[in-house]
């Protein structure tokens, strides 16, 4: 019965000597997908933020240009303003001295609409037919409580003839925006509408700029007034596709090819509402790698542009730090799990040979007991140094940076990935030695006796002394000899050193890396009796911890993830909680008054 029970328990231990080998490279495999992930994300967000600060510059490209056509309507109202009545053939010489073709990409025609009131309509007619157009009239016909007219219009050929004499105003989505350039005397954008200069073939949407020409020596004050001084409009019609593709095409700062935009009247995608589209979207699209809405704000119209940036097939997206990341990761990884590994075969063969001596050995026990405690001893120092391999990669990778910096041929990609190697090597260092401390918790390292807390919180102050001086930080416990302490005595309590120590040294830790930035560090410690036992508090005015995860993140490898540190392995408040039960005790989190997190927990004194 005996010697099945060692058979037992011989497997039943080497098999968690193997499982523990598989659970650490999970851990450093997790790692080192969420650091390549990471990485990743930081590259996508990079290409992402170019993807949209180009798309900022094509609006801010449209703005500008509906700003000089605004200014060009300005400068035919003020002809209007300054003459005693603007003529046709004035009109003419002055549109061509712009030089609409070459100088305002995308503009259709300059014009002028009359304010015409119905009793004024026949001799209207009557006097723009004597000017030689005999079959001249305004269009629609019908009965309406007042009319406009375009009576001049240039360049005076082919599509614009068709504009010749009709009623903008007659039309309700052309109406609101020559009314809304009236009431507030400022240039207006229409929505989107069929511009009558449209014909059977290449038909595109189009709006329409309006600014008022009021009547001379006229009061335009008040809206009402205004009103009733309108003389006509000064107006721009645009003919969307025309307007739009002259700005992608001379994009040259950016590869078009791949990027579909779309324009929409309003504040939403409406299809519908489409004023323009460089490219026709697809169902063999591949899929969207990147997407951004914008808006603009033109005196009161506003379009939306949608932008979709579909893969570049020649000019990709360069993931090589990601997969350079990946790799030592996962390089380093199966290092540690080989070393691992090989450290349980070796104790496995050395268990073995015990095991063996034992069976052979069993009438002389006392030597069986020697055997034991060697063994016990080697177990002891292995697990101490699990950490050896990751101390080397930290040691040797902090040489070849060290050679890198001094090199005159550096290489960027090169540091990068040293870098990234350091990184995990600590990180996978913190994991082990926190894992060992996790695990050792119950047990006490030295003798259990009446401990000075005061003496041991003046030991881990001075472990973090040169950060605490650093930011400025106090702390508020007992009368130790130091210029950031102030306050009363602590009473002692029954443990051993290196556990409270631990404690204390952890809860400094937490206050200290989850600090606030915009204040200075506050840490108050102090005890309240509670019979056999002592109720400690350990209170900052850091970030605080919402209560929703103030039972979580005493739960191993939880933390906050309000920074990037790598020597943060969330198991802190973990090893302090199994510390405390294991003494009876208990500890929890609450809200410091003000702001901050207060950790209380309580421990024996013997008493």
């Amino acid at each position: 019965m005996k010697s099945f029970r060692e058979d037992f328990f011989f497997i039943k231990n080497h098999k968690l000597s193997f499982t523990l080998a598989w659970i650490l490279l999970l851990l450093g495999l997790l790692t080192t997908f969420f650091v390549s992930y990471y990485v990743k994300s930081y590259i996508d967000k990079d290409n992402q933020e170019k993807f949209e600060k180009h798309c900022d510059e094509i609006r801010t490209r449209i703005e500008i240009l509906l700003e000089a056509h605004k200014q060009t309507l300005l400068s035919g109202a003020a002809m209007f303003d300054a003459s005693n009545y603007v003529e046709r053939k004035e009109w003419t010489i002055y549109v061509n001295r712009l030089r609409l073709d070459k100088h305002f990409d995308g503009i259709q025609a300059l014009g002028f609409s009359l304010w015409i009131k119905p009793e004024e309509l026949a001799a209207h007619e009557k006097s723009i037919q004597k000017e030689g157009f005999p079959d001249y009239h305004i269009k629609p016909a019908g009965k309406r409580d007042a009319y406009t007219s375009i009576i001049y219009i240039e360049p005076f050929s082919n599509r614009n003839l068709r504009a010749f004499s009709y009623d903008m105003y007659s039309e309700p989505v052309r109406r609101d925006a020559m009314q809304r350039a009236v009431d507030n005397n400022e240039v207006s954008l229409s929505g989107k509408v069929l511009l009558v200069q449209e014909t059977s073939t290449d038909i595109q949407a189009g709006t329409l700029m309006y600014c008022p020409v009021y009547k001379k020596n006229q009061q335009i004050e008040t809206v009402a007034q205004r009103r009733n001084a309108i003389f006509g409009w000064v107006y721009s019609p645009f003919r969307m596709t025309d307007l739009f593709q002259n700005i992608v095409s001379n994009d040259h700062d950016f590869d078009m090819t791949y990027l579909h935009m779309h324009v929409y009247d309003g504040n939403d995608i409406n299809e519908k509402k489409l004023l323009y589209q460089n490219k026709k979207d697809s169902p063999n699209d591949p899929p969207v790698l990147f997407q951004y809405k914008t808006q603009l704000n033109f005196y009161g119209a506003i379009w939306t542009i949608n932008f979709q940036q579909f893969p570049n097939p020649i000019n990709k997206i360069n993931y090589r730090e990601a997969w350079i990341t990946l790799v030592t990761g996962v390089s380093i990884g199966l290092l540690l799990f080989s070393l691992l590994r090989s450290y349980a075969m070796t104790r496995m063969k050395a268990s073995s040979i015990a095991f063996d001596l034992t069976k052979q050995l069993r009438e002389k026990e006392r030597k069986l007991a020697l055997v034991n405690a060697d063994l016990l001893q080697f177990t002891t120092i292995s697990t101490h140094h699990l950490q050896e391999p990751a101390r080397r990669l930290v040691s040797f990778s902090k040489r070849l940076q060290d050679e890198l910096t001094r090199s005159t041929n550096a290489n960027e990609e090169v540091a990068i990935a040293l870098q990234f190697i350091m990184q995990s090597a600590e990180r996978q260092q913190a994991l082990v030695r926190d894992i060992q401390l996790y695990l050792a918790a119950p047990t006490p390292r030295g003798e259990v006796e009446l401990v000075s807390v005061t003496d041991v919180i003046e030991k881990v102050i001075q472990h973090h002394e040169s950060l605490i001086r650093e930011i400025h930080a106090q702390i508020v416990c007992d009368t130790l000899p130091s210029v950031i302490i102030v306050c009363d005595t602590l009473p002692s309590v029954i443990i051993d050193k290196s556990r409270l120590y631990n404690i204390f040294n952890l809860l400094v830790d937490n206050s200290l890396r989850y600090r606030r930035l915009d204040c200075a560090l506050k840490i108050r410690i102090y005890g309240v009796p509670d019979e056999a036992r002592i109720r400690y508090y350990v209170e900052d005015n850091g970030i605080g911890i919402p209560a929703e995860y103030r039972e979580k993140v005493f739960l191993v490898f939880e933390r906050l993830q309000v920074n990037e540190d790598q020597n943060s392995t969330g198991i802190g408040l973990a090893i302090v909680r199994r510390i405390v039960e294991s003494c009876d005790g208990a500890v929890n989190l609450v809200e410091t008054a003000g702001g901050g997190t207060t950790v209380v927990f309580d421990l024996p004194t013997g008493l």
